[in-house]
Order: C-alpha cells, then sequence, then structure tokens
C-alpha cells in the first residue's frame, strides 16, 4: 500500500462474499484467495499464473478509483438500502432568526407594551426585549451551528471508520501487522467519543432554543426547521466606527436619555455659581485629611457648609447621568473590542488553516495518486481538513455571537449582562 521507489506495492482487498451488493467477486474473490492460502503469485511458480493474473486485475479495478481504497469503502457503503430519510420542510420554511425571534415573543406577553404606561416603564421593557433578542440570537446561532458541526464529526467518524475497515482487511490477508490495526481503532474509538459529544452538545443547543421559541412544536420538529447549513449569505456586519456608535448608543439607550434630561431639567433651576459652588463643595468633601494624604474614611459635608435641596437633587441627577454614560461608553468600547477580535479570527487565522489544510489535503491526494502517500495518510488529511472546517466554522458562529452582543449594547444592556447571558 506504501509507496517504493522500484516498484508499486499491490493494494489488497476483501470482497463481500454473495448478497445483491457483492463487488466485483470473481476476480478478487479469486485474488483474496491465492493471495491468503498461499500468498503473492509470483512467490511460487507457474502453478497460481491465473491467481497472480487475477491478483493484477484486481490491483487495477481498485486503481480505476481516484482515491483507491477509500472509494471503494464509500462505494460500498452506497450499495447497502437507504434509510428512508424524515420529511423536510422546504427551504423557504426554515427558520430565520426573525422566525425565532417572533415565537419567542408570542410567548412572553409580559414583554409587551401597554397604553398609559411610563417612559420610565418601556425603556424597562425596551430593555427586557433587548435581553430577549439576545437571547434568541444566541441560541438560533449554537443550535444552527452545532448540527453543522455534528455532521462535520460525522464525516470525520467516517474517515476513522474507513481507516479501521481497512487495516483489518491489511491485518486479514497478513500485509499489515497487528500493531497498526490496533493505533486505527483506537482513531476511530475517539472519532466515535467525539461524535457521541457533538451530537449531544447539538440536542443541548437545540433545546436551548426551543425552551424560549419552541411553543407548539417539539424538539424534533424545530430541528427540521432549523437551516441544514451554516447561514454563508450572512456577511460580516459593517459597523460604524466607534466614536459614531458611543454617540448612537447614548441616544438610544433606553434610560440615559430620560436622565440626561431630567439632570439638565434640574440644573437650570441653578444658577451658574451655584453649580460652581455644588461642584468645588463635592471636591472639598473628598478631599484627602491634612497630614496624611488619604482620602476620607467617610467623605461628609461641614457643618459650616451650606447645601440646599434643589443641589442635592441637581448634584444626584448629574451624578447618576454621569455614571450611566461613562458604563455606555465602555460597554461599547468593550463590545466592539471583542467583536472585532472574533471576526479577525475568523476571516483571519480560521480561514487561513482552513486554506492551508485544503491546500495539504490537495497534495496529499496527487502524492497518494502517485503512490507516495498511503491510503490511511490520504483518510488523515482529509479528516483533518473537516476538522479545519468546523474550527473555522465556529470561529465565525463566534463572531455573530460578538456583532449581536455589541447589538444589544447598543440597544441599551450593559456588557457584562450581554456575556453573561
Amino acid at each position: 500500500m506504501f509507496a517504493s521507489s522500484l516498484a508499486p506495492v499491490p493494494r489488497v482487498w476483501r470482497v463481500q462474499r454473495g448478497g445483491p451488493h457483492a463487488f466485483l467477486n470473481p476476480i478478487l474473490g479469486a485474488a483474496l484467495l491465492a493471495a491468503t492460502l498461499y500468498g503473492p503469485a509470483w512467490a511460487h511458480g507457474p502453478a497460481l499464473a491465473q491467481a497472480q493474473s487475477d491478483w493484477r486485475a484486481a490491483n487495477e479495478l481498485v486503481g480505476s478509483f481516484p482515491r483507491g481504497h477509500a472509494d471503494i469503502v464509500q462505494w460500498e457503503a452506497q450499495q447497502q438500502p437507504p434509510a428512508t430519510p424524515a420529511p423536510q420542510p422546504a427551504a423557504a420554511q426554515r427558520w430565520s432568526f426573525a422566525d425565532a425571534l417572533m415565537a419567542a415573543q408570542r410567548a412572553r406577553p409580559d414583554l409587551l407594551a401597554r397604553p398609559g404606561q411610563s417612559a420610565f416603564e418601556r425603556a424597562e421593557l425596551r430593555l427586557a426585549q433587548a435581553e430577549l433578542a439576545l437571547q434568541v440570537e444566541r441560541a438560533w446561532l449554537h443550535a444552527v451551528a452545532a448540527g453543522s458541526s455534528a455532521r462535520y464529526q460525522a464525516q470525520v467518524l467516517q474517515a476513522a471508520q474507513a481507516g479501521a475497515e481497512l487495516a483489518a482487511r491489511m491485518v486479514r490477508v497478513g500485509n499489515w501487522p497487528q500493531m497498526n490495526l490496533l493505533q486505527e481503532q483506537l482513531l476511530l474509538n475517539q472519532a466515535q467519543a467525539q461524535q457521541r459529544v457533538a451530537q449531544h452538545q447539538q440536542h443541548l443547543a437545540l433545546l436551548n432554543l426551543w425552551r424560549m421559541a419552541g411553543g407548539g412544536l417539539t424538539p424534533a420538529q424545530l430541528e427540521q426547521r432549523l437551516p441544514n447549513e451554516w447561514p454563508v449569505a450572512s456577511a460580516t456586519p459593517a459597523f460604524a466606527p466607534l466614536a459614531v456608535l458611543e454617540a448612537q448608543a447614548l441616544q438610544s439607550h433606553p434610560r440615559w436619555p430620560l436622565l440626561q434630561r431630567q439632570a439638565e431639567m434640574l440644573e437650570r433651576g441653578l444658577a451658574q455659581a451655584e453649580l460652581e459652588r455644588i461642584a468645588a463643595t463635592l471636591a472639598a468633601a473628598v478631599a484627602p485629611q491634612p497630614g496624611t494624604g488619604a482620602p476620607p474614611a467617610l467623605p461628609e459635608l461641614a457643618a459650616r457648609q451650606l447645601w440646599p435641596r434643589a443641589w442635592d437633587k441637581a448634584a444626584e441627577a448629574r451624578a447618576e447621568a454621569d455614571a450611566l454614560g461613562r458604563q455606555i461608553r465602555a460597554d461599547v468600547h468593550s463590545a466592539y473590542s471583542a467583536w472585532q477580535t472574533a471576526t479577525e479570527l475568523a476571516e483571519g487565522s480560521a480561514q487561513d488553516a482552513l486554506r492551508l489544510h485544503t491546500a495539504l489535503q490537495d497534495e496529499t491526494q496527487q502524492r497518494y495518486n502517485g503512490m507516495l502517500k498511503s491510503t490511511w495518510e490520504l483518510l488523515a488529511s482529509a479528516s483533518a481538513r473537516v476538522q479545519a472546517s468546523e474550527a473555522a466554522l465556529l470561529a465565525r458562529r463566534d463572531a455573530a455571537v460578538a456583532a449581536a452582543e455589541l447589538r444589544a449594547v447598543l440597544a441599551g444592556l450593559s456588557y457584562e449582562t450581554a456575556k453573561g447571558n
């Protein structure tokens, strides 16, 4: 099976015996019988000339497949009676994020605005709606990505199964040591475990989405409504420059404009001298203790200082508005940085790794066709490329989640709340 600088090494294959799915039984069966009982025909003289001819014919037929043994394993699997697939909804009926969000909103009538509510009550509802939208979008992204990830793991498992089956056949005809078979079986065992974990993660992601947006559906029905593949058409969202986003976040925040107007209204009732006196009084109250340089344990107003109630209300309103403004700006910076980082990883490192693995598999395929690489090396290269594809998918998912978190921050959620969901 491995390359030789002198002559090609014959490829050995086991044939299924009998039944409607037997493959090349007459030729390969005779060749395998001769190989199993007597070894290669050229080692025993003219008495086994026919077996030698069959052996060579079998190799030529195996070699007619572009990927040799790996293609035959796939061919054999395709000859099995196909399982009846479950009915799938049309592409137009697949659930988008908007569909999932509307289903989740129908399940939360407590978040619907009602006539007569105050501005602050509506602001709280807007924040709750933004949080719900973030939860649903994150759940939808994870559910779709988990389905694609499980399908990638199924491809890795298929490659491992092919490698283990080939190894078993090689051991049976005496062309491989038992140790090589054990190594391939270990790889198969790992792939089976990874596939089981991927299926479990897919189930958990589906249940999380179903919990919020699955009213009237079973989890199986919801799974059928999700897209089969990651939505490639969803390009990287375009966000305005950071300074523009800060101003947008301040103005669109449900509470900050209200607090800002309240502070400005209270300040308009005071003279400029009074505003300056308030600032000086606050600075003196928290000034370091004489001789120590340390701030006071409990800052307080001196008895001689006048602090009218109008000052108190204006100072507290301004402090609350300014504190919320700083938090909003800091949250926008944090979410924007997280989105930039996730996007660069998705479009840079992950895509570069996928491109390199794809090029490596193409090179391995060419060397395999030239008898310079074994079937197992080809399968390992294909498995590595599939795993790189899955890593690129998860990187795109993380970038999409980071974009959703940035939109949630722009809608008024704190970054801590957006990340904590």
